[in-house]
């Protein structure tokens, strides 16, 4: 028997072994996808860029549950904040503290 595990943002279930999320592309993706017919499958069409244009897929909830999925390993003993801090992209740091100090009425030249 083997293990398997449900993702905690699309609920896809597939199996452990094998399973790599280095190989994935860092992009939400949207797809037009066309049946071929009865037990043929499907083809993707186009696909594009969410950030460009989302399609009704609703951003914020996805990000909100990408937040709850690091809460969620931070629970674990595998994984540490100090460990997620480090791999976080420092120009990524520097844009959300740059909009937080706008939200506030601050600027960071001053």
């Amino acid at each position: 028997m083997a293990d398997w595990f449900a993702c905690p943002l699309c609920g896809r279930q597939r199996p452990i072994e094998g399973w790599d999320p280095s190989s994935f592309d860092d992009e939400i993706k949207i797809r037009n996808v066309k049946g071929l017919g009865r037990g043929r499958g499907s083809e993707v069409e186009s696909e594009w860029s969410a950030v460009v244009d989302s399609a009704g897929l609703n951003l914020m909830e996805m990000a909100k549950r990408c937040l709850k999925i690091v809460e969620l390993c931070l629970e674990s003993d595998e994984v540490s904040a100090s460990d997620l801090v480090d791999d976080v992209p420092q120009d990524l740091v520097q844009s959300v503290i740059e909009e937080k100090t706008e939200d506030y009425g601050y600027s960071q030249e001053s």
